[in-house]
This record gives C-alpha cells, sequence and structure tokens, in this order.
C-alpha cells in the first residue's frame, strides 16, 4: 500500500470520526491525484508503443 493509499484511509477515518470537516471530494483527492497518474502513465506508456510500432511498420 502506497503513501497516497495510507494518506486516503487516514482522512477517512478522520472524516468519519468527526475530527475534520472537509467535504468528500477534499477526503478522496489523494485516490484522485493517484489515478490521474496512473492514467497519465498509461497513456504515456500507450502513445510510446504505437509511435514504436509504426516506426516498426514503417521499415516493411
Amino acid at each position: 500500500m502506497g503513501f497516497l493509499e495510507v494518506l486516503t484511509l487516514i482522512f477517512i477515518a478522520l472524516k468519519l470520526f468527526g475530527v475534520i470537516a472537509w467535504s468528500w471530494w477534499l477526503v478522496l483527492l489523494p485516490v484522485i491525484i493517484s489515478a490521474a497518474i496512473y492514467v497519465i502513465i498509461l497513456a504515456t506508456v500507450g502513445v510510446g508503443f504505437f509511435t514504436a510500432l509504426r516506426k516498426f511498420d514503417d521499415f516493411d
């Protein structure tokens, strides 16, 4: 379990016990950030893969 996931669990516990009065989107923001990072990495790898595949196809 990574840092952002642990931070999310801590924020959820604090929200449920009434320690913080943040909105739920702020409580879940670490999950949103990690999901955005994963999407950016996936898109970068995908673009790189298809670019390499296209260059490989041009050698035929």
